[in-house]
């Protein structure tokens, strides 16, 4: 009876932690979410279109599609890969990065991995806060997600070891990227 118990015990431990460890790597944690912040992600499809989209205050979660047509709008463009509790020296707050992008004539795109805390943020940009469409790409793992999404969009210049935080495109036209703000040109 003790080994039994010992048994489920354990079983019971074993399967927590096994759901800790994949809930922790999912992406956007919409359970953390009130209902009007929930009301506020909108799932996109290919058909709608962001250029000449304002900030809303909403997020838009998108796919690789529809931040290449964006792209294209643009003389000069990043995309900032922003997470709000990063600590690294390369993370900047919102409203610095698109402070910096406006003195270069750059056009700030930020795509979020989590929703969670994005919207006390959402004020600070120009365009729409984005997200990848974790519908479109089917998978909730935010680095899986990275992966799909950047590999359609860079193409034949993506390279999985060269992570950045910064994306940044001319006319469309993926060039480089960087780890920090102050490097862009």
């Amino acid at each position: 009876m003790k080994k039994l118990s010992l048994f489920i015990a354990l079983a019971f431990v074993m399967q927590s932690c096994i759901c800790v460890h994949v809930i922790g790597r999912k992406t956007h944690f919409m359970r953390d979410l009130t209902d009007e912040q929930k009301n506020n992600v909108c799932w996109t499809t290919d058909s709608i279109s962001l250029i000449g989209m304002k900030n809303d205050n909403r997020i838009y979660a998108i796919n690789a599609h529809q931040m290449k047509e964006l792209l294209k709008t643009n003389e000069k463009a990043v995309i900032y890969q922003w997470s709000p509790h990063c600590s690294s020296e390369n993370c900047t707050s919102l409203g610095l990065t698109q402070s910096y992008c406006d003195e270069k004539s750059i056009e700030l795109y930020v795509v979020i991995d989590y929703y969670a805390d994005a919207f006390s943020q959402i004020e600070s940009i120009r365009n729409p806060l984005l997200s990848i469409s974790e519908r479109h790409y089917n998978t909730e793992l935010a680095q899986e997600l990275r992966e799909i999404f950047y590999k359609e969009l860079l193409g034949d210049k993506y390279d999985k070891k060269n992570y950045s935080r910064f994306y940044y495109f001319e006319n469309g036209e993926f060039l480089k990227t960087y780890n920090s703000i102050n490097n862009l040109q």
